[in-house]
């Protein structure tokens, strides 16, 4: 009868910690204009935008590869068509770069993710 109670009460904890929590991982991909420019071809990233209810923060984790060497870039978020600046940060001499930011609510939801040059070009943009 114990094991009983202690299984529904595992399961519990386990459904209340999916809801606590969300995560949203994407690809970030060479953006093409409409002329079919692309600017850094070989570039590629990834995004990570975690939810934490119980904290009602969002957790961003942006990692790009083969970008300009020690170029600086911007992330952007898009809420509702208005693009909002999350982070910098400078690659170093392999074209490597990341950022963390930590805001406030739920954010999770505000796609795509894009990564600007310095000239504020997009390069990468989740699809």
């Amino acid at each position: 009868m114990y094991k009983k109670f202690a299984l529904i009460g595992l399961v519990i904890a386990l459904v209340a910690g999916i809801a606590l929590a969300k995560a949203v991982k994407v690809d970030l991909v060479p953006y093409v204009d409409a002329d079919g420019n692309v600017l850094e071809p070989n570039a590629y990233g990834k995004a990570m935008l975690n939810y934490a209810k119980g904290a009602d923060k969002t957790e961003v984790q942006v990692n790009c590869w083969d970008l300009v060497p020690n170029a600086m870039y911007t992330v952007y978020l898009n809420n509702s068509g208005t693009w909002y600046s999350i982070c910098t940060f400078t690659t170093d001499s392999n074209g490597e770069g990341h950022c963390h930011a930590k805001l406030a609510g739920d954010v999770s939801g505000h796609l795509p993710v894009s990564v600007n040059n310095s000239a504020n070009q997009t390069v990468l943009i989740s699809p």
